[in-house]
């Protein structure tokens, strides 16, 4: 089991393959797990190297209270502990904003950037004048729910109306982490995180090549990666069909190819 010690926290990875190294961080209340199918078939060309961020699947939690700056902090602690000075560094949703923030802070750790179905900045209900949800709520509605109700809640939402019509989650289920590991309170916290972080108006500052992947059908709209790509100087936007939220598990081989295109791998 790989552990690696990054600013006394043991910190879980899992890496494989050989060749250009691609780095993968995963969203709120994931893990490495997300990216299985990624390192099974990327690995085939690259060298793929998938994280649990603190407190996440087989990793101790920080010593302080968790944002978006400190979870970034922390993967360059990583990336410096395994002594990996570059890399195509990719985020999923939360994970998007995290590596964001990274290419703002760390340009210099990136080969290129690719950010998928994220967003500069998510939306806040307990700052929305228009919505009635307060911050209070919002924190019952994760910490009031039993791993097992917070599981379906959260499935019902990463994935297309197509997918979840037909059914089609067999095969995917095992890269989901188990009901056990769907820690309301790690919800709460990510979603913390991500509300005290909005990159609007510095992305314009990112100069990496980017590429931005996006589900059609995702519960993240479309128009949050557009923004992003309109922002980013020279990004590539690729808007992948009949996918949600988690398009890397509902439609692994047109994301691994949109991948394996921006890399030139």
């Amino acid at each position: 089991m790989p552990l690696v010690n990054v600013n006394g926290l043991k910190t879980f990875y899992e890496s494989k393959g050989e060749g250009k190294s691609l780095l993968l961080v995963h969203g709120a209340g994931g893990t490495s797990l997300y990216w299985g199918i990624q390192l099974s078939e990327l690995s085939k060309k690259l060298r793929v190297i998938a994280i649990d961020l603190p407190r996440h699947g087989k990793s101790e939690p920080l010593k302080e209270k968790a944002t978006i700056e400190r979870y970034a902090d922390h993967v360059a602690g990583f990336m410096k502990q395994i002594k990996l000075s570059r890399a195509i560094i990719a985020g999923h949703s939360m994970g998007g904003l995290i590596v964001q923030h990274l290419a703002l802070k760390r340009p210099e750790l990136f080969e290129k950037l690719i950010i998928v179905d994220s967003t500069a900045s998510f939306p806040d209900p307990a700052r929305d004048p228009n919505q009635s949800a307060t911050l209070e709520a919002i924190r019952n509605s994760y910490l009031n729910k039993q791993p097992a109700e917070l599981s379906k809640a959260i499935i019902s939402r990463l994935f297309s109306k197509k997918t979840l019509e037909k059914g089609h989650l067999s095969s995917i289920m095992k890269y989901l982490p188990t009901d056990s590991v769907y820690d309301p309170s790690i919800w709460f916290t990510d979603f913390e995180a991500g509300r005290g972080a909005d990159l609007r108006e510095k992305i314009k500052d990112i100069n990496i090549p980017t590429l931005i992947i996006a589900g059609a059908d995702s519960m993240l709209h479309v128009s949050m990666s557009q923004f992003l790509h309109e922002n980013i100087k020279g990004s590539v936007l690729e808007v992948i069909p009949d996918a949600g939220h988690m398009l890397m598990l509902e439609k692994p081989e047109e994301f691994n190819e949109a991948i394996l295109r921006f890399i030139g791998a």
